[in-house]
């Protein structure tokens, strides 16, 4: 599988996949009950009297689906469905799939992002199971931190080890100062703390440093490293908002349709854009890969509107760079008084910051130098676009100017070299249709053997 490696300093490194799949996992028969918590998941649905129950799996986790709903029929006398193949990212609530057989309930399997939900059904998680040895987790700690005066530790659980809580509890029970958060708890407060992240997801770590902002991070993986990203975030985040402001055509990519308030951020992304002069195409493709978006060369930049642990913000094979609603607010509606935290979920940022800064109505030709190709830009909301009767643009100047504009859709079509199939009407003497072939592919009747 392909992976990409960054580090954050000279001696720390991290490998994330960029791409959405894992190997397939075959687990043993004899530890199903103890990973999938077959008993626990009967509990649950005989005592909230679902009927309908949905199992989400992971592509990755789909071998071991049929041998767990086997059990779970058996210890329910009931039938249980399985979604596979989610809709957009398999770490969110899929409740769109669910709904085509009326779902009353979902149980989730394995990786999730916590990301606030639109669903309106009842769900459950199962978190997958990691191997940690928390006595080398003590150790590490230990070694790493021989005077622990002075620190208020937080050590971060991330799911794959929760089944552990009770282990490192006795483990750091010893330690005053050191407190055992799950990653789930919603009050956690991080701010000014050393903390321990038990987990490997980098998405996790960026949103931790960023959100939380704790004095130091540390993450462990067989012995602890400290995590810093901000430069190179940063200089990432400064790219992509000179790119907005460079760009006349921008995709807004629907990402998900499970995260809470992707239709608000939508709609403060379309309306951002418009202000600042510029054409946005919204674009509905399911999950979305680079041959899908290849199908758009007119777009300068998508924006993706997705959960927080899409990998598809690091994915460097798409041909047009991908921004967040973040880098959209930052680069067409930046506030000096009022500077937003960077972050990958757009609910962190979304009520803290929703009104736009009075240029509606602006006179004001505002002109400044790109970073990226040293060009002067000018942004002025005095130019408006009208549609002519032809369904090319024409654009209206304050002197009274008018140019026709085929930078984007049909006019961008029609200047393309290649047009597709002509009809040639009046040109190509027309024909009787014939008899093709028939049969199947792998041996049509009139062919040889």
């Amino acid at each position: 599988m392909p992976k990409l490696t960054f580090s954050t300093n000279e001696d720390v490194s991290l490998e994330k996949k960029i791409d959405s799949t894992s190997p397939p996992i075959q687990t043993n028969p004899e530890d199903l009950e103890y990973v999938y918590e077959i008993r626990k998941c009967a509990e649950w649905i005989k005592s909230n009297d679902f009927r309908k129950v949905c199992l989400q799996f992971p592509d990755h986790l789909l071998p071991d689906s049929s041998e767990v709903v086997f059990r779970l029929q058996n210890a329910l006398n009931q039938t249980v469905y399985i979604l596979g193949d989610t809709a957009y990212e398999s770490c969110c609530i899929d409740y769109i799939a669910a709904a085509h057989i009326s779902a009353d309930a979902i149980i989730h399997y394995g990786p999730v992002c916590f990301s606030k939900t639109s669903a309106n059904i009842p769900f459950f998680y199962i978190f997958e199971k990691g191997n940690l040895d928390v006595g080398e987790l003590k150790n590490n700690f230990h070694n790493e931190f021989e005077n622990i005066s002075g620190h208020d530790f937080v050590i971060l659980v991330d799911t794959p080890y929760l089944h552990r809580l009770d282990d490192i509890n006795i483990a750091f029970k010893e330690y005053d100062d050191v407190h055992i958060k799950r990653i789930d708890e919603h009050d956690i407060l991080l701010e000014g703390k050393t903390v321990i992240f038990l987990g490997k997801n980098e998405t996790k770590l960026i949103n931790i440093q960023f959100n939380f902002n704790p004095k130091v991070l540390y993450y462990y993986d067989g012995y602890l490293k400290v995590y810093d990203a901000r430069s190179r975030i940063l200089k990432k985040r400064n790219f992509l908002i000179e790119k907005i402001k460079d760009s006349q055509t921008i995709g807004i990519v629907i990402g998900t349709l499970g995260v809470k308030n992707y239709l608000r951020v939508i709609e403060r992304v379309k309306k951002l854009i418009s202000l600042r002069g510029k054409k946005y195409y919204l674009i509905s493709v399911g999950k979305p890969t680079v041959a899908k978006l290849a199908n758009f060369p007119e777009l300068d930049i998508y924006v993706v509107i997705t959960c927080s642990m899409s990998e598809i913000y690091e994915n460097r094979d798409f041909y047009k760079p991908i921004a967040t609603p973040f880098d959209i607010e930052v680069a067409l509606n930046a506030d000096e008084d009022k500077p937003l935290e960077f972050s990958y979920d757009f609910n962190h940022f979304l009520h803290d910051k929703f009104e736009t800064q009075n240029f509606e109505n602006s006179k004001e030709v505002v002109g400044d130098v790109s970073l990226l190709s040293n060009k002067i830009r000018i942004n002025s909301n005095e130019t408006t676009l009208l549609k002519s009767d032809a369904g090319s643009q024409v654009a209206l100047k304050s002197d009274g100017t008018l140019s026709l504009s085929t930078s984007y859709g049909a006019g961008y079509l029609a200047d393309r070299s290649w047009k597709g199939l002509e009809q040639n009407l009046g040109q190509t003497e027309p024909e009787l249709a014939q008899e093709g072939r028939s049969g199947i592919a792998q041996k049509y009747k009139n062919e040889l053997i």
